[in-house]
């Protein structure tokens, strides 16, 4: 059928005889679609699937579930969508590095069996697809019909996705088709191991030599940048600069390659800087956090807890640190105050992540699920050790005991 082009938003879309028809109809029941709630065809008709699909919608985001498609709707799906809800791009969900997702998940989730995996190395997601990285393998993992899409036999070091590619650390950094798994290209002239970066303009990944490459989406050198030193964290792309640690020094490039900013701070600089509200976060190894202007590179406050610092995340005004201890703060990001502790009295296992209404912390006894406010409500998969878990779709995955788990609020609705 040949749709007229109406667009989003433009006017209320609701259940009617005849059917409405267009391509504002289309983009809803595709956005739906990714997220998991719509399972009908993807032909620009608003019939009963159609109507039900956005009630579940509505009941998730917490706003009247009427079916109707009207202008608050479109103002929170368009938002969900701008902020990337079930996009987990790279290690700390995107290249900001925050571990945030805006979805709402509620206190029930209904936790279902999707593979086995061997060897778990990483995991990303965007719309239907997980992207599974396993000790001699990668492939597409399409969440609709439950079963890969494509498997390719390689030996990933981590993995992160950009431009309709994966982009694959293994020695060599390798961009993958994301629909197909074909290599888009191939550049063996370092050696690879932390998750690239990207953007329309290209690519950019630190090497175990100490220089930073940015490539072109033909996996041509672009620019080089040498630190002197053989340790680059993982790369931070965010504000159209790049971010990363050498040793005690963050660096701020451009992206021509040209520095903007340094500074040298105490310690040991660990895993990757996060940029939130124009705010750049280090942890050293010493227990600190230093919270520096993102533009500029000036201190804005830094702050020492005593013990190692296992990962952060992010959830509005808050930094969420999580300690080797398990103590898990709330900081306040604009003066590092402490807003709320709380013991887990367990080992974190993984990088935690938060979400609209909740906190969840991998440990060694289970998922740990938190409020925002720091009282626990509870925990997931109780005496099993979690080795992955990021947002998908309007959930979770979790990986425990050698297999992928969906963790969906789908079901109840």
């Amino acid at each position: 059928m040949r749709l007229v082009y109406i667009q989003g938003g433009s006017r209320e879309l609701r259940k009617t005889r005849p059917y409405m028809v267009g391509t504002d109809v289309r983009h809803i029941q595709q956005a739906l679609k990714w997220f998991g709630l719509y399972c009908g065809k993807v032909d620009g008709v608003f019939g009963p699937e159609t109507e039900h699909a956005v009630r579940k919608f509505q009941r998730l985001m917490k706003i009247k579930p009427t079916g109707i498609a009207d202008g608050i709707f479109f103002d929170v799906l368009q938002k969900m969508i701008k902020k990337g809800a079930g996009e987990w791009v790279t290690l700390k969900r995107d290249f900001c590095h925050t571990g945030h997702s805006p979805v709402f998940l509620g206190s029930s989730l209904e936790v279902s069996k999707l593979a086995k995996v061997k060897g778990l190395v990483a995991l990303t997601a965007k719309k239907n697809s997980v992207f599974v990285a396993e000790e001699n393998s990668i492939g597409a993992f399409d969440l609709g019909n439950k079963k890969f899409k494509w498997r390719k036999k390689i030996s990933p070091s981590s993995m992160s996705l950009a431009q309709e590619a994966v982009l694959v650390s293994a020695s060599s950094l390798v961009a993958l088709d994301a629909y197909s798994g074909e290599a888009k290209f191939e550049f063996a002239r370092d050696d690879f191991e932390s998750p690239a970066v990207a953007n329309e303009n290209g690519v950019y990944a630190s090497s175990r030599s100490g220089v930073l490459y940015a490539l072109n989406w033909s996996g041509e050198i672009m620019w080089r940048y040498r630190t002197g030193a053989d340790y680059i964290t993982p790369m931070t792309l965010a504000l159209d600069f790049l971010y990363f640690g050498s040793l005690s020094v963050v660096y701020c490039l451009d992206d021509k390659g040209a520095l903007f900013w340094k500074a040298r701070l105490p310690g040991f600089i660990k895993g990757p800087v996060s940029v939130f509200e124009k705010k750049a976060f280090a942890v050293n190894d010493e227990g600190s956090i230093f919270c520096l202007d993102a533009r500029t590179g000036k201190m804005l406050w830094n702050k020492n807890f005593g013990e190692k610092i296992h990962a952060l995340c992010f959830l509005e005004k808050s930094a969420i640190v999580v300690a080797s201890s398990g103590k898990v703060m709330s900081i306040d990001t604009e003066e590092g105050n402490v807003k709320w502790e709380e013991d887990l009295n367990v080992s974190p296992a993984a990088l935690p992540l938060s979400c609209a209404d909740a906190i969840f912390i991998p440990t060694d006894a289970g998922l740990v699920m938190l409020k925002p406010g720091g009282e626990r409500v509870k925990t997931y998969f109780e005496g099993r050790s979690i080795s992955h878990v990021i947002q998908a779709r309007l959930g979770l995955l979790v990986a425990a005991d050698g297999c992928l788990w969906d963790f969906s609020p789908l079901e109840r609705l």
